[in-house]
């Protein structure tokens, strides 16, 4: 491609949230790291997977890194070394599957099989994983003792988002998260592209119809698409609840414990979306359609995102700031979006719990969070105040990153998570390349996933 978004060790794959980006990354061996990355990388840090906790101030953490953030997560990470000298060890993990649902699996069997981990980055979608498996110690003592520094932080936290988090997410009365970064999905655009073809530019409050109308102008020349869908397979945070949410319309039910894909709403948006792909106004999944060399060489208009693709898009800050800009979700019943939190637990198998507080008490403190979007988490920062800064470093309308908290619905872990997650998955792409009908689908989808989430793991 002549693209300079084409030459990525990733070649085509399309990246989205649940995925930890390998491309550019060097070990302190000097060696490229293959696949997906769980990274803690501090100014001792070892290179390899081999570097264990011996219970005197050494970490082994598990992050993930953007490629083009390497050094800003490196000079935060010394930054911590130095202020509490406790040294903070690479460790890196390589799956088959760049998915949050292969970063859950080789995270549990690592923990089986007593490999050396502290801690690691969880999102939302399998916290409850971790927490049901006896894998995670609570937070509550280690709060209690700093509870002044914790209402601090709590106080600059969006209300809405830290309540439905507390409810959704805490264990039997136990704390064992507490969020450092979030995500909503937004629509990136390329304004230049809308320009061109005469299309309105989006604008709060725009419906599945202008949406439909600006990716059929978009759309008409060939091997141009108006919308991009993630490849190889859809995900459920990006490809399926932004639809079905702003049609006012449930997967889950409110307690997170069933699942209810099984309704007019639900069906009426993946009957949206499909009809994009048989328009020929959308990619079909399935393939290895790159969303990112699309639209740099002008035949994509859109595609869904958080605040991830700032990091993933290998440009310089300025010229993303000029190319890309953001947009809410089209509506169709009302404004919606989902919502994911990224924390850090503290394993049971660490032997330098004090420690590990001490680092997850980092990327809850003002110093960290202030460093616009966050390094290595490819989110937003959780305090209020630092997201707004962040939001205006980014592209024109980043700041509806934070707005679009007041219309946002948690995804948290369910029961069984990572296969209720790959089975939503999987239904969706089966109608979105016509395999099955979108009322049977979302019909299969209820009854697999509702039979997936009682099975003990």
């Amino acid at each position: 491609m002549n693209s300079p978004w084409g030459a990525r060790s990733l070649g085509a794959r399309n990246m989205g949230r649940r995925d930890f980006l390998s491309a550019g990354l060097k070990t302190a061996a000097g060696a490229a790291v293959a696949g997906p990355l769980l990274a803690a990388c501090g100014s001792s840090s070892s290179g390899t997977s081999s570097a264990s906790s011996k219970g005197d101030d050494v970490l082994t953490i598990g992050l993930p890194i953007f490629p083009k953030n390497f050094a800003a997560t490196q000079k935060l990470l010394t930054k911590f070394e130095k202020q509490s000298g406790i040294t903070v060890n690479l460790f890196t993990t390589n799956t088959a599957s760049n998915t949050w649902v292969a970063v859950f699996q080789e995270i549990s069997t690592r923990l089986a099989g007593g490999e050396p981990m502290d801690s690691a980055n969880i999102a939302t979608e399998g916290m409850l994983l971790f927490e049901e498996q006896g894998l995670l110690e609570p937070l509550d003592p280690y709060i209690a003792g700093d509870q002044s520094f914790m209402n601090q932080f709590y106080s600059d936290v969006n209300p809405q988002v830290l309540a439905a988090f507390k409810q959704l997410d805490d264990l039997k009365g136990s704390t064992y998260f507490v969020p450092y970064a979030y995500n909503v999905m937004s629509i990136w655009y390329n304004p230049a592209l809308f320009k061109a073809h005469n299309v309105p530019e989006p604008a709060p409050g725009w419906t599945w119809d202008d949406f439909e109308k600006a990716c059929t102008a978009i759309a008409k020349a060939p091997s141009r698409y108006g919308y991009a869908i993630s490849t190889p397979t859809p995900g459920p945070f990006i490809d399926i609840y932004p639809w079905v949410l702003t049609n006012n319309g449930p997967l889950m039910n409110a307690a997170q414990s069933q699942c209810v894909a099984d309704n007019p709403a639900a069906i009426e948006a993946a009957t949206f979306v499909r009809g994009l792909v048989t328009k020929g106004l959308a990619n079909a999944p399935g393939g290895s359609y790159n969303q990112f060399a699309a639209m740099a060489a002008g035949n994509l208009g859109m595609f869904g995102g958080g605040v991830w693709p700032n990091d993933d898009i290998p440009l310089p800050q300025a010229q993303i700031n000029k190319q890309f800009a953001i947009a809410p979700w089209p509506q169709k019943a009302t404004q919606g979006t989902p919502v994911g939190l990224a924390g850090l637990p503290i394993f049971k198998s660490t032997k330098n719990k004090k420690a590990l507080w001490e680092f997850i008490k980092f990327t809850l403190g003002e110093d960290f969070q202030q460093t616009n979007e966050l390094a290595f988490s490819g989110g937003m920062p959780m305090r209020s105040s630092a997201a707004k800064v962040a939001a205006a470093a980014m592209p024109p309308g980043a700041d509806y990153f934070v707005s679009e908290l007041a219309n946002s619905t948690m995804i948290v872990g369910v029961p069984n998570g990572s296969a209720v997650e790959n089975e939503m998955s999987t239904v969706w792409e089966q109608i979105l390349t016509g395999a099955v009908s979108p009322a049977d689908g979302m019909k299969t989808m209820q009854t697999n996933c509702s039979q997936l989430m009682t099975q003990k793991v």
